[in-house]
């Protein structure tokens, strides 16, 4: 009797323990990370590119620190588990938005008849002249743009590229969106440091090696860092209708030589529609000044599925 009662304490303490645990647990998530309105954040006054900040949606982390293990975790979901992290916030920011806007247009770069195109082209773009950006230097790019350039902000910020740490407000330090080609693209924003190099394009006539199949085509392009420090490389595809185009996620694979030294490139679909930029591990700073041999092979994507693309080509170093 007294062993049954000793077992029977037992069990009672940790079934408490297990919901104490449970309590805290939930506890910690709601408070670490939570879906606020900006305007209780900022002045009256404030306002952002489209507006009163009045009944935006953003995300809260509770410090920096919760962000970047938020930040990194993302970065490795697949697309299905990204969006059930966000369905399950209720949270619908820059990356789930836009995601289901490009799968829209998506679906109108399936209609043939190009006048019912036109016209179902139209009635997106008004749909969402209020959201996003388009294209003025290419108008045969079709695709809707977010207001800002900033790889981290597109994935967790609002569709202005707002959120909050602690309860300091995070905003993008630019208005670039991303289709404008700028020997460097801007990747900052205010009150947090961006680890993330930033993209500096090369001089040359090829840079880059280009592979198509349909509808699609698929690029990739060598560049620096601001800093020529390093080099790094841009990826990008698109979904054609005659002229017209649209960005397309996709992934990449590539192998990249440069004077004999050797990477292999393996960029994952991770449902952003936006060029991907990333640095390799070949330094660049050795070869400052000099004119170097250069090669991509083996380049596929997901998109141009049987397609491999090879180059070589020479580019002077800055």
């Amino acid at each position: 009797m007294k062993i049954k009662s000793i077992i029977s304490i037992a069990l009672l303490l940790l079934c408490i323990s297990c919901s104490n645990d449970e309590t805290l647990e939930n506890t910690k998530n709601s408070k670490d990370l939570e879906v606020v309105n900006l305007n209780d954040f900022v002045d009256n006054g404030n306002t952002t590119r489209s507006g009163n900040v009045e009944n935006q949606a953003v995300l809260r982390f509770k410090d920096y620190n919760v962000y970047q293990e938020t930040l990194n975790k993302l970065q490795g979901m697949s697309l299905e588990k990204k969006e059930a992290f966000f369905n399950g916030l209720g949270f619908k920011g820059a990356y789930s938005s836009l995601k289901e806007a490009d799968d829209e247009l998506d679906k109108i770069f399936d209609i043939e008849d190009d006048n019912a195109f036109l016209e179902a082209y139209k009635e997106f773009k008004d749909k969402y002249e209020d959201t996003y950006l388009f294209n003025t230097e290419n108008t045969y790019d079709l695709s809707p743009y977010l207001p800002f350039t900033d790889a981290e902000l597109e994935l967790l910020g609002s569709n202005q590229g707002y959120l909050i740490i602690g309860n300091e407000v995070i905003a993008p330090n630019n208005n670039v969106p991303n289709y404008k080609q700028n020997a460097t693209s801007v990747n900052t924003r205010a009150g947090i440091p961006s680890t993330n190099p930033t993209w500096k394009a090369l001089v040359g006539d090829v840079l880059g090696v280009t592979i198509k199949k349909g509808k699609y085509r698929s690029d990739i392009t060598l560049g620096i860092d601001e800093y020529g420090n390093i080099f790094m490389v841009r990826a990008a595809s698109q979904k054609k209708k005659k002229l017209w185009s649209r960005r397309h996620p996709t992934n990449y694979e590539a192998d990249l030589w440069v004077e004999g030294g050797h990477v292999h490139i393996s960029l994952a679909n991770n449902g952003s529609s936006s060029p991907k930029k990333e640095p390799v591990a070949i330094n660049a700073r050795q070869y400052s000044g000099k004119n170097v041999k250069c090669a991509f092979r083996n380049f596929t994507t997901g998109c141009c599925e049987g397609q491999v693309g090879n180059v070589e080509f020479n580019v002077n170093i800055p």
